[in-house]
């Protein structure tokens, strides 16, 4: 098991060798916040309460209450993120916890509702400012302690570490 660590995203942002997979989070985020809920997407409200995972990975930190998780899993040879919508109240500090139940590092991006409010730590989900994403090593679960900003519908994406978005999803934070 890789060693945790707590980190804060700096606003540093050099220049990125990995520009393409750059565009591509871009591009799914442009996607996702044009895409329209439909009845039969999943939705889940934000209840601080203690998480289960949803795959057979240890809990970063079972101890800190669990706002959401979002299980990125492989199906049908694509890395698929669930759910797909996440309803999240504004203002509050909420943990996101990120269950990475494939053989592979994941990457987590949701540029705009982080920007929104801030991140105040992470644990075993480190951000990688060439992809502009936080990376979850395989067959683990990260966490990432946030507090959400105003109320919007804020688009979510999740890949393979350095390749193209493959799912994508929202969190809307409502009153």
């Amino acid at each position: 098991m890789p060693p945790r660590t707590q980190t804060k995203p700096s606003n540093d942002r050099a220049a990125t060798p990995r520009l393409r997979v750059r565009e591509a989070f871009v591009a799914a985020f442009a996607l996702a916040c044009f895409t329209v809920a439909t009845p039969g997407k999943s939705a889940v409200l934000a209840q601080v309460q203690p998480g289960e995972p949803t795959a057979d990975v240890p809990l970063a930190e079972p101890s800190r209450p669990v706002a959401v998780e979002i299980a990125m899993r492989m199906e049908d040879g694509a890395l698929v993120c669930r759910p797909d919508l996440a309803r999240l109240p504004p203002g509050e500090e909420l943990t996101l916890q990120l269950v990475n139940a494939t053989d592979a590092a994941a990457a987590f991006a949701a540029p705009e509702l982080f920007a929104s409010g801030s991140v105040a730590s992470t644990i075993d989900a480190q951000y990688d400012h060439d992809a502009a994403a936080f990376l979850v090593p395989a067959d683990t679960t990260g966490q990432i302690v946030f507090s959400t900003g105003a109320a919007g519908t804020y688009a979510f994406a999740c890949a393979p570490a350095g390749e193209e978005a493959t799912a994508q999803g929202e969190f809307v934070v409502e009153e």
